[in-house]
């Protein structure tokens, strides 16, 4: 855990920051969501079962799999991100 010491009138601009970063984060988990969902639809199969056989080389080189793989690493590390700034308190 980390402490951070901020000046009273800076509290405000700080949650607001981290408010519009959560709704970007939010935003985009929706879009890469909406995405990985036509994959699914289209192949199948889930992203996360798409993620382990492309990455066991059962899937080939097609271009769909190295977007679908674009977008499941982004919705992840999206998830991530968000993840973590849930657990800031002010």
């Amino acid at each position: 855990m980390t402490t951070l010491t901020l000046q009273s009138q800076t509290l405000p601009l700080v949650k607001s920051g981290l408010e519009l970063k959560r709704h970007a984060l939010e935003f985009g988990l929706r879009r890469y969501g909406d995405r990985l969902d036509a994959f699914e639809q289209r192949y199948g199969f889930d992203s996360a079962a798409f993620a382990r056989k492309f990455n066991a080389g059962e899937l080939g080189d097609e271009a769909d799999w190295f977007e679908w793989q674009f977008l499941w690493e982004s919705y992840q590390e999206t998830q991530r991100q968000l993840d973590l700034l849930k657990t800031i308190s002010l």
